[in-house]
């Protein structure tokens, strides 16, 4: 059901929260729902600095809800989750709250669209990009890539216009057999934009990581919401599979 009463978020980026890709992030907030974001400055020249780090994202999990009353949180940054597994429970243990990761919420979504094949859409390099294919397909995924970006510093964009990367989604689209969904990993790509367009020319869920883990930890929390033009999951809003 709706809510009533303000609900607060707390948002934990392994880097800093000012990247620009972080701009729109409060727009994909139905009424009634706060974001209060920090980074927690892990993220140096390359992904795997964020590997073996539970420690210190449970420390500073723990002081950012120390300081600010928040009723979930969402550890962004999908390679917190694959190079820390489990890292969303032990959080969650430490800080009495409910957590949510973006890859695990991707999943999450894609399962409930019944999706069994994905195009994966990120800005990473190929090595990058081979942990998450290779974590997908452990779960029973048909995972097709998109190209690789190489030679990018971690966090950094691909210097790509929304019209730009919607040619290049729809165009790697089609070099594959037909996928049950399209998945973005990497707000650095900055796909939010384009999401409701890539639906509409594709036919297909296009399910990207920040939606995913809004609407996960929502929905844990018992909200039932729409938002508009960010794709059909926050649009629909449908119950968790």
């Amino acid at each position: 059901m709706a809510t009533t009463e303000m609900i607060r978020l707390g948002l934990l980026s392994p880097a800093t929260p000012n990247k620009p890709h972080f701009k729109h992030v409060d727009n994909l907030l139905p009424p009634g729902v706060a974001l209060i974001h920090e980074g927690l400055g892990l993220l140096g020249e390359a992904y795997l600095d964020l590997a073996d780090k539970a420690d210190q994202v449970i420390a500073k999990a723990t002081d950012f809800t120390r300081r600010n009353k928040v009723d979930g949180l969402i550890l962004t940054g999908g390679f917190i989750g694959l190079f820390n597994p489990g890292i969303d429970a032990q959080v969650s243990a430490a800080i009495h709250l409910p957590v949510v990761t973006a890859v695990s919420s991707v999943i999450t979504a894609l399962r409930t669209f019944a999706a069994q094949s994905v195009l994966l859409m990120t800005p990473f390099d190929a090595k990058s990009d081979g942990v998450i294919e290779d974590h997908l397909r452990s779960l029973g995924f048909t995972v097709y890539l998109g190209p690789a970006f190489e030679g990018r510093k971690a966090g950094s964009g691909v210097d790509l216009t929304p019209e730009q990367l919607f040619a290049l989604v729809a165009a790697t689209y089609r070099n594959y057999p037909a996928a049950d969904a399209i998945y973005f990993q990497g707000a650095t790509m900055d796909p939010l934009s384009i999401i409701e367009g890539l639906e509409t020319e594709l036919s297909v869920p296009v399910i990207a990581s920040n939606p995913a883990m809004i609407w996960n930890m929502l929905s844990t929390l018992g909200v039932k919401a729409s938002v508009k033009n960010y794709g059909r999951l926050l649009s629909t809003w449908p119950a968790r599979e």
